[in-house]
């Protein structure tokens, strides 16, 4: 049985482990840790450490001979990174198997918490909501504690323990039957398994680290920003006139949908008003009027992070969640992270003093791992060449081969290809096509069915992907992130199996993307990069600059090893070097640069505004020397 395989495995015994903490100022990463209790899962001897033990500050037990289970591995590593424990190797994640087994299935708000994933298998003595926030706010809320709230956060900490004792129990049963194994899988589910869950551990020094910035910027913009909104709404709104004493009206949206004709090809909401989200707003944003639109709601969104101050370290810090998407993407908990807001926010990034800031993604990953997963020579071959557009367009005719071509020389008909590439990879058909490209239906089929077969390995492979998830009820990657769905299968019998294959798609490609990722973080942790940032295909990371060269190298070979070992093959890795403050694409750019001469002018003009402010934090130019 898989159980006596992981008992085993570890000498030094299986245990469930739980700690209590209160966070940081910026409420993501432990700033104190108040106690720790273990339980060996099979002897049942049981541990606890309080604050003021003389055996709390030293390493617990030998982390190469046991396995440490825990649920959201991310919260017990920040506290053994904070009080100097080292990092564990091997851990069982509790929280992530539960969310590859169940979570396609388990949508109910917090059902993905200790209790709700206790009361799911049945387990006994499972604390009740009321009484594990009575605990949490006693534990956050003070800073001392009398010798009966000792013994009550200890035996609160070891209730949550032995409810993860019964979770890791059942989910081994669970594991084993539901993905059949057989005694020689064993040792491959549990490393994949310890994989993630050292994932999770890495991921808490990536919160730890935190992103470096600019705060005086920060501060400057966080105190402008409030005085200058209008103005800058009025100036953008001047053209489309969707805005009306300075708050959205969807009435005027209406109108300006209608006046640019788009009445017909515009999603609505239940209410009948036009939709104005994010994903719809991206589908039109080649029309000009709704770029314009789209910065306006830039602008706004800034006004979301005028209260996001740095730390006193000068990093704005946020939680990172593994395994956050069902492709397995990491998310963060806020959109206030640099990465996941307005990209003006980006600008503030800035290396810390005697550093340079390296942004290290993969070049068109999602095409590199749709090629040497399928096999594909022609895609492979187009991946490689540099520009997967212009070749695509070469191996069409458009392009005659031996002519030199870039973006720069062939603009539209580069463009035609990356419609192509996303409608493909994303399940949209000639409809689609045809409105992007602005081409008649017949053409935009034609490209279509031209296109699927220049790549015909690789639709193959989608095919028999597709064909094979039914048969088994799931996808996965290589190591071991799946999708169940049964409720999938159910559809297709329906007769619906199109819209079905096309919403599942993108999920081989996306998920063995983040499984690269994954893999590249945990080396480059190893390795002891100073990872600061994830961002779906990249990683921002802070290296001296009296050891660059070498460890840029080291970097981008971690990488390019990372994607070898998940797909096979090589995806290239392109750098961006930041030595001073972070700089953007042109567009977004401008869109700063709008933002910091309206400051400029604001406190040039009014007496409020010139004066002078000091930052909540302050730190040297980084590109002196």
């Amino acid at each position: 049985m898989f159980i006596d395989f992981i008992k085993k495995s570890f000498p030094g015994g299986v245990w469930a482990v739980d700690s209590e903490f209160r966070l940081d100022p910026s409420k993501t990463i432990p700033d104190h840790v108040v106690c720790f209790v273990y339980k060996n899962i099979f002897t049942g001897e049981t541990l606890r450490f309080w604050e003021d033990d003389k055996k709390f500050s030293q390493r617990h037990l030998d982390y190469d001979d046991c396995l440490l289970v825990c649920y959201m591995a991310t919260a017990e590593v920040g506290c053994y990174l904070k009080i100097l424990h080292g990092y564990p190797n091997n851990l069982w994640d509790c929280y992530i198997e539960n969310a590859r087994l169940y979570k396609p299935f388990r949508t109910e708000p917090g059902s993905l918490s200790l209790v709700s994933t206790a009361n799911f298998y049945g387990c006994s003595n499972v604390m009740g909501k009321d009484e594990k926030e009575e605990t949490r706010n006693l534990i956050i809320n003070n800073t001392t504690y009398s010798l009966q709230q000792q013994k009550e956060i200890l035996d609160y900490c070891q209730r949550d323990v032995e409810m993860l004792q019964q979770v890791f129990l059942k989910q081994v049963s669970d594991i084993e039957n539901k993905m059949k194994l057989q005694p020689e899988s064993y040792e491959d589910e549990l490393q994949n398994i310890m994989r993630r869950g050292f994932s999770m551990g890495c991921s808490a020094k990536v919160e730890k680290n935190g992103i470096p910035v600019d705060a005086e910027l920060v501060n400057e913009i966080n105190y402008h920003l409030p005085l200058i909104k209008d103005k800058l709404i009025e100036k953008y709104d001047k053209e489309l006139e969707v805005f009306e004493n300075g708050k959205f009206s969807n009435l005027k949206f209406a109108k300006l949908i209608e006046r640019l004709g788009l009445k017909y090809k515009w999603p609505r909401l239940k209410t009948g008003a036009y939709s104005a989200d994010k994903k719809t707003i991206k589908r039109f944003i080649d029309v000009p009027e709704i770029k314009k639109f789209h910065h306006i709601k830039q602008f706004l969104n800034m006004t979301r992070l005028t209260n996001y101050v740095p730390c006193s370290d000068g990093r704005v810090r946020t939680s990172l969640f593994m395994f956050g998407t069902i492709t397995g993407r990491t998310t963060p908990s806020t959109a206030k992270y640099p990465f996941n807001s307005s990209k003006w926010f980006r600008n503030v990034i800035k290396p810390s003093w005697g550093n340079y800031l390296v942004y290290a993604d993969y070049k068109s990953q999602e095409a590199g791992v749709q090629g040497y997963l399928s096999g594909d020579k022609n895609l492979i071959e187009a991946y490689q060449s540099g520009d997967i557009y212009i070749h695509t367009a070469k191996m069409f005719g458009m392009i005659p081969m031996h002519i030199p071509a870039t973006k720069k020389t062939h603009p539209k008909t580069r463009d035609i290809f990356k419609v192509l590439f996303l409608a493909t990879g994303y399940g949209a058909g000639a409809p689609w096509v045809s409105m992007k490209l602005k081409i008649p239906l017949p053409k935009a089929k034609e490209l279509l069915l031209k296109f699927k077969d220049t790549y015909k390995t690789y639709f193959n492979y989608i095919e028999s992907l597709i064909n094979g998830a039914c048969a088994t009820k799931y996808l996965s990657t290589e190591f071991g992130w799946q999708r169940w769905i049964k409720s999938f299968v159910a559809k297709m019998k329906d007769g619906k199996r199109g819209n079905v294959a096309r919403s599942l798609l993108n999920w081989p490609i996306q998920s063995n993307g983040a499984e690269i990722l994954r893999r590249a973080l945990c080396d480059l942790t190893v390795r002891q990069f100073e990872v600061c940032a994830l961002v779906h295909d990249a990683v921002l990371v802070q290296i001296p600059r009296n050891d660059f060269d070498q460890r840029l190298k080291e970097l981008v070979t971690v990488m390019e090893n990372a994607s070898r070992i998940v797909v096979g093959g090589t995806i290239r890795v392109d750098t961006n070097i930041i030595r001073g403050n972070y700089k953007q694409d042109e567009e977004d750019q401008k869109l700063f640069d709008d933002l910091m001469n309206e400051i400029k002018e604001y406190k040039a003009t009014t007496i409020q505004g010139a004066t002078s402010l000091k930052p909540t934090y302050s730190q040297p130019d980084s590109t002196s020397i």
